[in-house]
């Protein structure tokens, strides 16, 4: 069958589907959803510490009323703040500690 527009005459219509055409966009199909479904992520062990901390970290309170309740009472008791030196020395060796 062929179609004719203004005298010219064009490419013949298909009259049937190539069943091996559509095989192959069938086995196409298949073969990119195998791939879908063999697609899989890995996260480093780094990834998961940081997640633990970020989780551990919404999870806990925002104000630990234990440490508040020790602080009143050392600062009540005159034992929180006497010695400012030693603080100091006691922030240092902590800095530094983690810079370690």
């Amino acid at each position: 069958m062929t179609s004719r527009i203004d005298g010219n005459q064009g490419t013949p219509l298909p009259t049937h589907v190539d069943r091996a055409e559509a095989g192959k966009a069938t086995e196409r199909a298949q073969n990119q959803a195998k791939a879908a479904k063999a697609d899989r992520v890995e996260v480093s062990s780094d990834a998961t510490l940081m997640n633990t901390a970020v989780q551990a970290a919404n999870d806990a309170p925002a104000v630990r009323s234990d440490k508040v309740e020790a602080a009143k009472k050392a600062l009540a008791d005159g034992t929180l703040g006497a010695d400012a030196g030693k603080l100091a020395e006691a922030l240092i060796d902590h800095m530094l500690d983690d810079k370690k």
